[in-house]
């Protein structure tokens, strides 16, 4: 009994808990009660970023591995690229050769600004790997690559061009025959 309540007092002077009041949530988050003693806190969901559509177009790139929620290792290139002029088209692709192997990158902006990386496993933009879409929010995206090309300005496809999902029709519902 005595062990259990000095472990308990030592946790507490170990890792006090952060008290957040109601100032401390960000704009459009608001608290339900579910249960006394149980809350839950919804944030907007027409948004999942708080920078609203004038973000800054950056691509990240790290010399670690993508962890739980983050890039892991340290920076090897930061860039923040201009905004693409609306209705100018898509901007001129340029590439970067990275000074060691990265294995992930973090690559932001507003659905707006239309960018995309092009990730290559030799430098030069040689050895096309994969496609990075810049989001509104950070992800993490893994790979081994030592070479990047970023371009901005690529207008949305329009969905009706794109045509039924591949797999529509052939996935069943659970109790469907």
């Amino acid at each position: 009994m005595f062990q259990h309540r000095l472990l308990s007092l030592l946790l507490l002077l170990v890792y006090p808990q952060q008290i957040f009041t109601l100032e401390d949530l960000p704009a459009g988050v608001d608290i339900e009660e579910d249960t006394p003693g149980q809350v839950t806190i919804n944030g907007d969901p027409t948004g999942n970023s708080t920078l609203g559509s004038n973000i800054p177009i950056t691509a990240t790139i790290f010399s670690g591995v993508p962890g739980p929620s983050t890039c892991r290792g340290s920076v090897i290139l930061k860039l923040t690229l201009p905004s693409p002029t609306p209705g100018a088209g898509p901007t001129q692709e340029q590439c970067y050769n990275l000074a060691q192997v990265a294995g992930c990158g973090n690559f932001v902006a507003s659905k707006e600004a239309g960018c995309e990386a092009r990730l290559f496993s030799e430098p030069g933009c040689r050895m096309y790997l994969n496609t990075a879409v810049f989001i509104p929010e950070e992800r993490a995206v893994g790979g081994m690559w030592r070479s990047v090309s970023l371009r901005c300005g690529i207008p949305a496809p329009d969905p009706e061009s794109l045509g039924p999902p591949p797999l529509a029709g052939l996935v069943r519902r659970p109790g469907r025959r």
